[in-house]
């Protein structure tokens, strides 16, 4: 309980010094620096040798533990203004499916304050996340030429999920120094419910009848289907008076009405909310890829039928957001293939939208 609070307080307190922002450059308020296990170790190297110069009047030994000190120091203000030369800004992620990684793209830009270019390697962890042996911590190398770093993250829960800070670590050039900071980005990503196969529900657009039922085409308004004979109480206007004038039998026009291939679907009775949500996830991305017209029927919203990109989008959306809640990325896991390189490609298990020019806002 009382680590709960602390971290709580803890992350009130960096929005507070480092607020959220779509891009960061890094100044003394965000960057944080401490000697590593090895700064310190030099540190108690140094003393040993100026407590033997000492006792033994060695001018050389003093000499030695002083250069070494001077080093310790020069080390300290290099290592934070290479350190701090870092800027970079955020991209949007794309829309994925649940249970695939979504990528931030981060890019550098130029530091108003520092003309030099940043060295060394850069790594880069969630925060919030559970920290694996192997999998948590990706390394980069800032001195590249490259201009794009891109971090997964897997996410397993449909929603609108603010992605959690990024620690962003340093031990250049001597690792006698771990320079850190803690940036959050502001971005938000998207993620569909993963299609599955299932039962949705699907009613025609125009007759409002379930799809696969019959419905009577005798009764429409719009093609000529047959004169039949007239019955007492149909509509005086449906008379085919030049029929009558001809043989004298009364006979009425009856029209078919084209049957409409655009259907409305919605949420199916008895079916749990996630197998719905996934099943019609599954329909509209099959309808979509077919060039088959479909509108959307859930809760008190309702898209008409359309097929464009655009269409599909809020329609996704809308099931992805359903009933409007918003999810902490906090609680989701890194991916296990997590690894970072420059314009790296999207992971295999990204959603495949070759069908409809990908799921991109």
């Amino acid at each position: 309980m009382f680590k709960k609070v602390l971290h709580k307080h803890w992350l009130a307190w960096l929005d507070k010094r480092i607020p959220p922002h779509s891009s960061h450059a890094l100044n003394m308020r965000s960057v944080f620096i401490l000697p590593s296990r090895f700064g310190w170790g030099f540190i108690v190297m140094c003393m040993c040798l100026f407590l033997l110069g000492t006792n033994y009047q060695n001018n050389l030994m003093l000499l030695l533990s002083y250069l070494l000190l001077s080093v310790m120091l020069l080390t300290l203000f290099y290592s934070y203004q290479n350190f701090a030369a870092i800027a970079l800004s955020a991209s949007s992620p794309k829309t994925v499916f649940a249970n695939t990684s979504a990528h931030l793209t981060l890019n550098r830009i130029k530091h108003s304050d520092y003309k030099t270019t940043p060295e060394g390697l850069l790594q880069l962890q969630w925060l919030q996340l559970p920290r694996r042996k192997d999998t948590s911590t990706i390394t980069f190398d800032i001195g590249n030429r490259e201009q794009r770093l891109t971090v997964p993250l897997l996410l397993h829960n449909r929603g609108e999920h603010r992605l959690p800070r990024i620690t962003f670590k340093s031990a250049y050039p001597f690792g006698l120094y771990h320079c850190w900071t803690h940036l959050d980005f502001d971005v938000k990503v998207i993620v569909y419910p993963e299609p599955k196969a299932g039962p949705v529900c699907e009613v025609a657009h125009n007759t409002e009848d379930a799809v696969g039922g019959k419905e009577d085409d005798r009764h429409g308004n719009e093609d000529f289907f047959a004169l039949t004979d007239f019955i007492e109480g149909e509509p005086l206007n449906r008379v085919a008076w030049k029929q009558v004038a001809k043989t004298g039998n009364w006979v009425v026009k009856q029209f078919s009405e084209q049957k409409s291939d655009d259907v409305y679907l919605s949420l199916p009775t008895n079916t749990p909310l996630e197998e719905g949500l996934s099943a019609l996830t599954q329909k509209i991305v099959s309808m979509q890829s077919q060039g088959l017209h479909y509108g959307l029927k859930l809760g008190s919203a309702t898209f008409t039928p359309n097929n464009s990109i655009s269409h599909m989008h809020q329609c996704l959306k809308a099931l992805a957001t359903y009933p409007n809640t918003l999810f902490d990325a906090s609680s989701a896991k890194s991916s296990s293939h997590a690894s970072i390189s420059p314009a790296a490609p999207l992971a295999a298990q990204a959603p495949d939208n070759s069908d409809f020019q990908g799921l991109s806002k």
